[in-house]
């Protein structure tokens, strides 16, 4: 199965942002999520599931310097750098990576749990891109306090 573009389109009709207050909203979403995943925690909250134990056995793994918990997609730090705003119109915005990029491929691969294999494995996905209701609800909030 071909790799799959990894982006997400967030709904900000309703709030009444301005543009700029858009533009840190978009920033503070790719903050907020690049922070969770941080803490081994999924779009929902949840934690990733556990590395395989062959992965933990690799030299990469090793040279790294991982551990075992938490999970937090972090082997060079390239993918989640890369998270981007990808558009911006005035009811929306879409974060995140590059099409046919390198990190597109490494997140497709966490999201649905494909890891180079042609069929996705729901037990070993980390769907990391997202964001909650309340989530976006608090960094609204914050945003317009700003005012």
């Amino acid at each position: 199965m071909a790799t799959k573009w990894q982006k997400i389109k967030i709904d900000l009709s309703g709030y009444g942002l301005n543009s700029d207050q858009k533009d840190e909203v978009a920033d503070l979403i790719i903050e907020r999520i690049v922070n969770r995943t941080d803490q081994g925690k999924d779009k929902e909250g949840k934690r990733f599931p556990g590395y395989s134990k062959s992965y933990k056995e690799s030299l990469d793994f090793k040279v790294a310097g991982k551990k075992g918990r938490p999970v937090d997609l972090q082997l060079s730090g390239d993918m989640l750098a890369a998270l981007e705003v990808l558009d911006k119109t005035s009811r929306s915005v879409t974060v995140g990576f590059e099409r046919g990029s390198e990190e597109n491929a490494k997140a497709d691969g966490n999201i649905r749990g494909t890891y180079g294999k042609p069929t996705p494995d729901p037990k070993k996905a980390r769907d990391f891109l997202g964001i909650t209701e309340t989530e976006l609800s608090k960094i609204i909030k914050f945003v317009k306090a700003q005012e």
